[in-house]
């Protein structure tokens, strides 16, 4: 039997769990296009600390996908978009997205050798929408 009292606890976790994961939008949707048509679409979301990074033409592992990642403003403008991994007892950033000089290079999540250089797409912000985004799939 379950007691009211551990009724209102579960019901509690489940609601601050639903609320915690709600995505607040904080930016437009900006596309970038890369050199073989690849289209990289960044979301700003928590107050420009979070990014979704959603993929389109790229490989068959990502498209069509959104990632979630963090964002470090590294000064003057510049941004790196990166998510933290563990190697061992250490802790280290893993960079997908890095702005400089207003150009975002894009290094591919699961395989760093596949980096190049991303062109913003006027088109493809105004067809892309953030719902598209927050809804498509994760890997």
């Amino acid at each position: 039997m379950i007691r009211p009292f551990a009724c209102v606890i579960l019901l509690c976790a489940v609601i601050g769990t639903a609320h915690a994961d709600k995505i607040v939008v904080t930016g437009p949707v900006k596309a970038y296009r890369g050199p073989e048509g690849e289209i990289v679409a960044m979301l700003e979301i928590s107050d420009g600390k979070e990014m979704l990074v959603h993929f389109r033409n790229l490989d068959t592992t990502l498209d069509g996908k959104t990632l979630r990642y963090l964002i470090a403003d590294t000064g003057h403008g510049n941004k790196d978009v990166y998510i933290v991994k563990n190697r061992g007892s250490k802790t280290y950033r893993s960079i997908m997205l890095s702005s400089r000089d207003r150009q975002w290079t894009f290094v591919h999540p699961t395989n760093h050798k596949v980096t190049f250089e991303l062109g913003y797409s006027e088109e493809w912000s105004g067809k892309i929408k953030a719902d598209d985004i927050i809804k498509a799939p994760s890997p």
